[in-house]
């Protein structure tokens, strides 16, 4: 039976540490309610970076201490059926905070910020994608679903292909939801790595936006930026892969609303 395999930048728990020991805890926020209807009709994997509380973060950084690694690992696989993908501090504050947060998010808002390029961050970008890619190699099987989600994992659908194939998998299908703006051409265009994140993306065989103006704007760079042929529900890609294109509205969890009716 296919698997569905779904990987973002955060796990839906933020981890603590009190007295020694760490404590688990359900994390909110749009992706999570997005996902909580389908968890109670099929069962995922989830793989991401595994969130921590905020004071863990000024003490700790980014980075969880490699000796409570194993531990933490096997609590949110029994748990909450979630993998972690552990990165080194050197490597998620440029990737998080200034490649994906202060250059990828004004830039897909059309926000007029002054924008300053920042090389060494997109290499941190990469190089975490890649540390993603490597950590679903590890868990995926043939014919398993791999569904990716954001802004923060762009490049991730072809590296985790080209690692897929190098490793000999066979039938490994792969989603990306893109869940915030996509910009015009015009806009997206003068980020240099342009058309990196485009051939990034492009190597999925499923890609969702959540408005039509999305789709038919990473269409219109795809054709512009990459010359691909594309028609509104495609991209032909130059070695014959062909990449879907959807309109996918995200919807909420009915259930909590309709009980609240009841409530006093």
């Amino acid at each position: 039976m296919d698997r569905l395999l779904v990987v973002s930048n955060r796990l839906p728990v933020t981890l603590s540490r009190e007295n020694g020991a760490w404590t688990y805890k359900r994390s909110s926020g749009g992706l999570v309610a997005g996902l909580a209807g389908m968890k109670k009709m099929t069962s995922f994997i989830w793989i991401g970076w595994p969130g921590l509380s905020h004071i863990d973060l000024i003490f700790l950084g980014f980075e969880i201490p490699e000796e409570d690694r194993d531990q933490i690992g096997e609590t949110l696989l029994s748990e909450y059926s979630a993998i972690p993908v552990f990165l080194p501090d050197e490597i998620s504050n440029p990737f998080y905070n200034t490649f994906a947060n202060s250059i990828l998010w004004p830039l897909f808002h059309y926000l007029p910020v002054d924008m300053s390029f920042d090389e060494s961050a997109w290499e941190a970008y990469v190089k975490a994608n890649s540390l993603f890619a490597d950590v679903i190699l590890k868990e995926c099987r043939d014919n398993d679903l791999v569904w990716i989600h954001d802004y923060q994992l762009m490049t991730l659908p072809r590296l985790l292909r080209m690692k897929l194939d190098l490793s000999g998998f066979k039938n490994v299908k792969i989603g990306f939801f893109h869940h915030i703006p996509f910009p015009s051409s015009e806009v997206f265009r003068v980020l240099p790595v342009g058309a990196c994140i485009l051939k990034g993306i492009i190597a999925a065989d499923l890609i969702g936006f959540h408005t039509y103006e999305y789709g038919r704007h990473f269409l219109s760079s795809c054709n512009r930026l990459l010359s691909l042929a594309t028609s509104p529900t495609m991209v032909r890609v130059s070695d014959g892969h062909i990449a879907r294109v959807g309109i996918y509205p995200i919807g909420i969890d009915p259930d909590p609303f309709i009980d609240a009716l009841d409530l006093p």
